[in-house]
């Protein structure tokens, strides 16, 4: 016979929720309690698992069951060889302003946020973005070099909100996560003397073409980027190419931000930052676009070169070193053609939808 769920306590704390009205609840979590749940395990075999969350209070709540041995109503079959897009996980961004909230509770309460985010007790986040500068969770303009002219990046020098607030905020999670994180990087903004209206923040592009000056330092800067962090120890996964760079066409005047469209950071790959990362030490893949879905699929065929070798195939063609990718956000709907990208040192990197 069916066995309805039981609700399990062992090795789980419950959600001490805070109403706000409106529908809107919080689990609150202090130095002295924070909420928790089991690390997952499978049930055997005519068992299941659920795990739920309401309104009322629960947060991942998990109950067991057994299946009845003959369904009475419904049979569900699961084709697992049956494979679709891949996940690559769950995550959040570090910006300045999740830092500067985090850093700002006492010690025992950092810990318990870190590890409902991190630890096999929470949620296990597995990918986190850090803004390579500033972004518009800043509480002030800043890049890494604010030199004027500064092409070959004398200057540069990570800013105190990394140094004193994300990059140990990173170990801390690093530490406790048994599985690897996977940390990428997305600028927000170029330095001011980068960009055509001279200021770090509003609505701007770099300055020149692909292939000059100002796009083949900003093309350097993020490998400068990954070189300090490499100081530290914290190896990234992935880069994008640019945080939002249609949305940053109607950016408010204080959005720190660089315009492009599709056609003009394909060049800016191709040309600039393509190479440069690929002659790099670092291993780093590169995410195009990095913005709203509506862009959908204009965007990929826009990037996508003509005569491009691969196309069709079943497996990806991989180039060495820094892969070309598209981005999380970037899924192509079954049935259309898929993104792809060439440059003058990998052949063709080809994404299959």
């Amino acid at each position: 016979p069916y066995s309805p769920p039981v609700e399990e306590g062992s090795g789980a704390r419950p959600c001490s929720p805070k109403f706000f009205g409106r529908d809107a609840m919080v689990c609150v979590c202090s130095a002295a309690y924070c909420d928790a749940v089991e690390p997952v395990v499978l049930p055997g075999a005519g068992g299941f698992v659920t795990y739920e969350s309401s309104k009322a209070g629960k947060r991942l709540q998990r109950s067991e069951g057994d299946l009845p041995a003959q369904p009475e109503y419904v049979l569900l079959t699961l084709d697992v060889s049956a494979r679709f897009q891949r996940l690559k996980g769950f995550g959040g961004s570090l910006s300045d302003a999740a830092a500067l909230n985090i850093v700002a509770l006492p010690q025992p309460a950092q810990e318990e946020l870190l590890r409902s985010y991190f630890s096999d007790s929470g949620i296990e986040y597995n990918l986190i973005r850090v803004p390579m500068g500033c972004s518009d969770f800043s509480t002030r303009p800043y890049s890494y070099d604010d030199v004027p002219d500064d092409f070959e990046l004398r200057h540069f020098a990570l800013a105190e909100e990394d140094l004193e607030m994300k990059i140990p905020l990173l170990r801390r999670a690093i530490a406790m996560a048994k599985r690897p994180l996977s940390i990428y990087g997305s600028p927000w903004t170029a330095p001011a003397w980068m960009k055509s209206n001279g200021d770090i923040r509003g609505k701007g592009t770099l300055k020149g073409r692909a292939g000059g000056k100002y796009h083949r330092a900003w093309a350097n800067y993020f490998v400068r980027f990954l070189d300090e962090y490499a100081k530290h120890n914290i190896t990234f996964w992935a880069v994008t190419a640019q945080n939002e760079p249609i949305a940053a066409l109607f950016a408010h005047p204080l959005f720190p931000t660089v315009a492009f469209t599709a056609e003009q950071q394909r060049d800016f790959v191709v040309r600039d930052l393509g190479p440069v990362l690929q002659r790099s030490p670092h291993s780093a893949r590169l995410l195009i676009m990095d913005d709203q879905r509506i862009h959908l699929p204009g965007w990929a065929r826009a990037v996508r070169p003509r005569g491009c070798r691969g196309m069709g195939t079943a497996a990806p063609v991989r180039p060495s070193g820094a892969e070309l990718e598209v981005a999380a956000a970037l899924c192509v709907p079954a049935g259309s053609a898929s993104p792809s990208l060439c440059t003058s040192v990998s052949p063709c990197l080809c994404v299959p939808a």
